[in-house]
């Protein structure tokens, strides 16, 4: 029993101290110093301006992954919304709104950020087309967690 009793607090103190010699790691979260440099997602055309999209005209072979890495890439976007985005502006370039299905020679529109935020919102967007009387909306929605 006095073994034990000896045993009992050697093994605690040796497991407190191997513990305590544990490397302790602390994330934070916040603003970077990375020493004046701009990151790239930082000066990406679409993020510094809400407002900005381009037109593209899609070639042989090309996909809609190819166009969203060349003008989204580096942009810090979620690239499934703005896939979605894309599909939803520009129908007439899909087939059957497929987005692994893309028409070559179509000119399609990259909506801004601003109407990719709109279509994910429901919002509409201050300078969007009216839809008209077709009864389609440009909305994307989103259900589950």
């Amino acid at each position: 029993m006095r073994y034990l009793m000896f045993v009992i607090p050697c093994l605690f103190s040796i497991a407190m101290n191997t513990a305590m010699a544990e490397p302790i790691v602390v994330l934070t979260y916040g603003a970077r110093d990375n020493g004046g440099v701009e990151d790239a997602a930082s000066s990406h055309p679409f993020r510094m301006d809400p407002d900005y999209s381009e037109m593209h005209e899609v070639a042989q072979d090309e996909t809609l992954g190819h166009i969203m890495n060349d003008y989204y890439g580096g942009s810090g976007m979620n690239m499934k919304f703005v896939e979605m985005a894309i599909v939803q502006v520009n129908r007439h370039a899909f087939v059957r709104g497929n987005p692994n299905f893309l028409y070559a020679k179509k000119t399609i529109r990259l909506p801004s950020l601003n109407q990719i935020k709109a279509l994910v919102t429901g919002a509409k967007p201050e300078n969007s087309p009216s839809q008209g009387g077709s009864g389609r909306t440009n909305e994307i929605y989103f259900f589950g967690g």
